[in-house]
Formats: structure tokens, C-alpha cells, sequence
């Protein structure tokens, strides 16, 4: 069999594949029937997956060239780098301490690669999150791992995030109504 025919033949399951996407993972035993037993779950899961991966692996050895995006790893249009900010780490190992913290601007860390339809592999920077550089620690953060605010003046120096500071976040308030909501 050459890689055409088993392309063919990988997008021909590959097509029905949804089938199980929904029922494999997430509800393959109810209340009253049992559709799978676990280890049947585990394997078509596994199953699936493998024909994912073979599916692309096949596109990948057969690219015709590599379109490589031209944009930055370092990408400062929200903030310029150097901007001051006031940062208080999530990771419990930094106590509930506000540092300062110089911004190096929002960073690329993962690339994304697709294949088109005319076999072109295409490569770009993406999951692009600010990056903080902390003096005090000797280490970068990113926003994702923290809560951080600009630093506009003097004032905003002395103000620490605080638990009730990160309480009132409009979108921490929302979470945490639904959160109730569904304990009630």
C-alpha cells in the first residue's frame, strides 16, 4: 500500500471518526447500559488517536515546502517592553508577596504548524502571554501564572494585589457566582 492509498483509506475512517469522538470519551457508560467497558473505552480512544496522528504524519512526510510566517516571538502592541508592573506570583512557593516587575512584552510560547491544501507546511509563533521579568526573584513570569497590573504612578507602587484585590476581578466575581450557583 502506498501513502496515497493509505491516506485514502485513513480519511475514509477518519470521516467517521466523529462517531465515537462523542460517545468514547465522555459518556460511554451511562445509568442504565453500559455502551463500553473502560478498557474497550481506553482502546478506541487510543485508536483514535493514532489515526489522527497517522493522518497528519502522512501529510507531513509528503509537504512540498515550508511557508514560514514572518512575525515575532516578542510581541509588544498591549504594552511597550520595559513597562513597570507590580505582579503577585500564583505558585504557592511565592507566598501571596507583591513584586515588582519589568514587562518584556507578550511572548510566543508554542508555534502552530498546519498543512495546507497545497501541501505547504505553515509555521507561526502562537499562545503568545506577557512575560515579566522579576529582579527580586531572578526569574520570568507570565501573566498566565499571575495577577499583574501596569504601574501608572507613584501610588500604584505602594497598592499590593491583594485576596481582595484579585476578589473583585469582574471575571473572578463571575466564577465564583457560578461556583455558588452549582454548590446550591
Amino acid at each position: 500500500m502506498n501513502e496515497q492509498e493509505l491516506d485514502d483509506k485513513l480519511s475514509e475512517i477518519g470521516n467517521n471518526l466523529k462517531l465515537f469522538d462523542t460517545c468514547i470519551p465522555f459518556d460511554y457508560k451511562n445509568e442504565n447500559k453500559r455502551y463500553l467497558t473502560d478498557r474497550q473505552a481506553d482502546l478506541c480512544s487510543k485508536l483514535i488517536g493514532l489515526f489522527k496522528s497517522l493522518r497528519f504524519q502522512i501529510k507531513l512526510n509528503s509537504y512540498k515546502s515550508i511557508k514560514y510566517k514572518e512575525d515575532d516571538v516578542i510581541n509588544n502592541a498591549m504594552y511597550k517592553c520595559g513597562t513597570p508592573v507590580k505582579i503577585r506570583p500564583c505558585n504557592e512557593k511565592y507566598g501571596s508577596k507583591t513584586y515588582f516587575g519589568i514587562l518584556l512584552g507578550d511572548i510566543a510560547k508554542s508555534i502552530s504548524i498546519s498543512i495546507d491544501k497545497n501541501q505547504d507546511l505553515k509555521v507561526s509563533h502562537s499562545f503568545y502571554n506577557p512575560a515579566i521579568f522579576v529582579p527580586e526573584l531572578s526569574t520570568v513570569i507570565y501573566g498566565y501564572e499571575s495577577w499583574w497590573s501596569e504601574i501608572v504612578s507613584e501610588e500604584d507602587l505602594n497598592k499590593l494585589i491583594t485576596n481582595d484585590v484579585i476578589k473583585n476581578v469582574w471575571y473572578v466575581k463571575i466564577f465564583n457566582s457560578l461556583n455558588k450557583e452549582e454548590r446550591e
